[in-house]
């Protein structure tokens, strides 16, 4: 009787690896997704930003622009770029 349930056991363990394997799958497919969801975030928080500033850089009374200002604080860090020109200056393209 020992060895049956040594084998049952033996497969009961076996068993668990792919389930484990498994878990882990969805747990790495779960923080990729989390990564996505952070790097939107701040795509829209820094547009939100830029938004701010250019209609402040064009004379718009603040009560009626769009966007948000900076309230984190952490758009100079945070936000690739931004810069003290911002985003109202056009690029013109040259041939």
């Amino acid at each position: 009787m020992s060895n049956l349930t040594d084998l049952k056991r033996l497969v009961l363990g076996f068993g668990a690896l792919p389930l484990a394997c498994a878990g882990l799958l969805v747990l790495a497919n779960v923080q990729q997704t989390d990564r996505e969801i952070a790097a939107e975030m701040q795509r829209q928080y820094c547009a939100g930003v830029a938004t701010w500033q250019a209609e402040a850089r064009r004379g718009i009374a603040p009560e009626i622009r769009t966007g948000h200002p900076d309230y984190e604080d952490i758009a100079d860090e945070q936000c690739p770029g931004m810069s003290a020109q911002g985003h109202d200056q056009r690029q013109l393209a040259s041939n």
